[in-house]
């Protein structure tokens, strides 16, 4: 499938056409830690993150929600990114999971963010299931 890739000042825009399930490359600049004398030459962290995109996410700063990996169809990791430290984002796939598991992690992430719903705020961009 042909890939969609986004430069950073069109990823609301692109992040605002992804439905649920959405197989997606985000690179982005993480925060770096050091806990002696500094000495980076540079100091942004270039990330490659690869997921399903769960949804958009939070009140004072938008966050791209993505699963990493789904574990036995009743756990999952996930990545929360700041939209304003993606660089690109790349859609691989609309398809690349099958209907039985796009609803399995539905139910998974409808139940993660029931918990802390009330702290923060939540974007369903697609109600695809």
């Amino acid at each position: 499938m042909g890939e969609s890739v986004l430069a950073s000042s069109s990823v609301v825009e692109v992040v605002g056409s992804l439905c649920f399930g959405d197989l997606v490359q985000v690179d982005w600049l993480d925060a770096s830690e050091a806990t002696d004398v500094i000495s980076h030459d540079r100091f942004d962290t270039p990330v490659c993150s690869v997921g399903f995109f769960l949804g958009l996410r939070g009140r004072r700063a938008k966050h791209i929600v993505i699963a990493k990996e789904i574990i036995d169809a009743r756990t999952y990791h996930y990545n929360v990114i700041p939209v304003g430290m993606v660089t690109r984002l790349v859609v691989h796939s609309r398809a690349a999971l099958t209907a039985t598991a796009k609803r399995r992690l539905k139910k998974l992430y409808l139940g993660t963010f029931r918990r802390i719903k009330k702290r923060d705020g939540w974007v369903d961009l697609c109600s695809e299931a």
